[in-house]
């Protein structure tokens, strides 16, 4: 199973970190894996590219995370709600057994 974890602080986003694999399909033909992948490298690079409040990305651990600045701009939490539409989209599409999303108050 894929696990996104979204983190906030005062009601706004600080940090994602997306761990697993969704096993809907074999390695290379995995749709699920393949989706999550997609929105989450342009979610990230999109607030790289395109907002001030990117502090670091990276892979550690089987892990992708994406630290950014407190108070982030309401550009980057547009790009995080967009993401997370298209999540909960692959979720319901697919089932809860492949993907599961959570959005914590730190």
């Amino acid at each position: 199973m894929i696990s996104v974890e979204v983190y906030k602080k005062n009601g706004r986003y600080q940090k994602i970190i997306c761990s697993g694999h969704a096993l809907y399909a074999d390695y290379g033909k995995d749709i699920v894996c393949a989706s999550v992948s997609v929105l989450i490298i342009n979610c990230f690079n999109s607030i790289e590219k395109f907002t001030d409040d990117f502090v670091s990305s990276g892979t550690e651990n089987e892990e992708t995370y994406l630290n950014l600045k407190d108070n982030c701009s309401k550009d980057a939490e547009l790009l995080i709600d967009s993401l997370l539409l298209g999540l909960q989209e692959i979720k319901e599409q697919y089932g809860k057994k492949y993907l599961k999303i959570s959005v914590k108050e730190v």
